[in-house]
């Protein structure tokens, strides 16, 4: 099982926080984090401004534990401080499909509600892959008080060819049969430039 971590704060100087990517990842990744990313919402409602950073873990123990030993990092703490990040939300999610390749230079989430299923990632990747490079959908686990239950992430270089496949994808009759089996539909989505 592999968990998706997503951590939303506020971040006062974005450019060292960015620029502390270049030290912090391999330190992280000593902590047994497989994969770590930085993304600021550019669309999203209340949401914009702020910075995601999500972390790949194995399992949510491996999350639990590398989260801990991150905040108690000496450097870490010293540069949270420095670059004035406050961490508002921590989520954790399992992944349940992937598709082509995290890369590009926006990242979209589209939260849902209803039961997370991975039927769908096939065709759903069979109608999205002309608008985005790589496509992850997620099952929330931990995530607080929350009115989604799952995630479906697009990684792309073009937000208007994203929204014209996304677009297809919702309405297609194959993608609404096996959406409607689980009662998943979209509850918001926001959009974020990724950053590192």
């Amino acid at each position: 099982m592999s968990i998706f971590q997503a951590s939303i704060a506020s971040v006062q100087d974005l450019d060292a926080f960015v620029e502390a990517a270049s030290w912090s990842r391999e330190l992280v990744k000593d902590m047994g984090c497989t994969d770590t990313s930085i993304m600021q919402v550019a669309v999203g409602g209340d949401q914009v401004g702020l910075v995601g950073v999500s972390f790949d873990w194995e399992t949510m123990d491996a999350a639990l534990e590398g989260s801990a030993a991150l905040m108690a990092n000496d450097q870490i703490r010293q540069m949270m401080g420095d670059c004035g990040v406050t961490v508002h939300r921590r989520s954790l999610m399992r992944i349940l499909g992937e598709r082509g390749e995290r890369n590009g230079a926006y990242l979209s989430c589209v939260y849902t509600s209803g039961t997370p299923s991975a039927d769908g990632m096939d065709v759903g990747w069979g109608l999205m892959k002309d608008g985005c490079n790589g496509l992850m959908g997620a099952a929330g686990v931990i995530t607080g008080m929350s009115p989604w239950t799952g995630a479906i992430f697009s990684w792309t270089d073009s937000i208007d060819s994203l929204m014209e496949c996304s677009a297809r994808a919702w309405s297609d009759p194959q993608m609404a049969e096996i959406q409607a089996k689980s009662d998943t539909k979209p509850v918001g989505r926001i959009i974020g430039r990724i950053l590192a």
